[in-house]
């Protein structure tokens, strides 16, 4: 899915989105950081972005 989005190196995208995925989840649970759902979605946007900015480089 990274390689279709565009992330010029797709493993270490998906990585490092996983990661974001983890934390998400674990923050939601404990409640540690208010609208979770909303910056997961801003941060993965801007990893896959800087992912494509890359490859057009």
């Amino acid at each position: 899915m990274c390689e279709r989005a565009g992330a010029h190196v797709p493993d270490d995208v998906s990585t490092e989105i996983t990661f974001l995925l983890e934390g998400a989840q674990i923050s939601a649970q404990n409640g540690s950081v208010d609208r979770a759902g909303e910056r997961l979605v801003a941060t993965v946007s801007a990893v896959l972005d800087r992912g494509a900015a890359a490859r057009e480089e």
